[in-house]
């Protein structure tokens, strides 16, 4: 699994023009997410022939932006999405192009400007740029100082004593995968599935 570290200088390294229709898809566990300019790409600019030929409403994405715990102030946007629904996001027949075994790049068109006007890449950095400050930060949950917690005693369990599903180092990736799914934009039978993926991986490491 990828780190956000790893993942922020490669969608902030986009001054080429080879670089401008190129985004980065990162795989946890049944689910596909894209961050900042890739999230860009693929929740606006990225269609599949159903949406280009106005048959079918382009689906939407939950787009979420938070704030980089290390940096001051400073914030990236994530999209996610299950991986069998790529072809609802990707344009039809792409070619997906591995990295590695959980990051792939996918090369998609840009639409022209209607002016005639040349695609720049200040051009594009000004509407990523407008998209994500239109984007609302999420805020972390306020812990209640006022109210102090009753202690309890309790007798610490041993590493052997834990569930397997705490302890495992898989479980980040799960909370990841529940964290990111739209839950309201999903149809009843895709909620199912993706409870019923989520019982497999949490009985693997039970």
């Amino acid at each position: 699994m990828a780190k956000l570290a790893d993942i922020l200088p490669i969608e902030r390294d986009r001054q080429e023009p080879e670089k401008w229709n190129v985004i980065h898809l990162f795989k946890t566990g049944t689910f596909y997410s894209a961050y900042e300019w890739s999230a860009w790409l693929t929740a606006v600019i990225s269609f599949n022939d159903e949406v280009r030929m106005q048959t079918r409403e382009r689906q939407p994405l939950a787009v979420t932006r938070n704030t980089i715990a290390s940096a001051d102030g400073e914030t990236f946007c994530k999209v996610g999405f299950p991986i069998r629904s790529v072809d609802k996001f990707i344009p039809n027949r792409t070619d997906f192009t591995p990295i590695d075994d959980s990051h792939l790049t996918i090369t998609i068109e840009l639409p022209q400007p209607t002016d005639g006007s040349e695609v720049t890449y200040e051009r594009l950095s000004e509407a990523f740029e407008k998209w994500k400050e239109s984007q609302p930060i999420k805020k972390p949950k306020d812990k209640d100082e006022t109210t102090p917690k009753t202690a309890t005693a309790t007798t610490p369990k041993t590493a052997q004593e834990r569930p397997a599903a705490i302890t495992s180092p898989r479980r980040s990736g799960i909370i990841s995968q529940i964290l990111d799914y739209p839950v309201d934009q999903r149809t009843p039978i895709e909620n199912i599935e993706f409870i019923i993926s989520l019982k497999q991986q949490i009985a693997s490491i039970l």
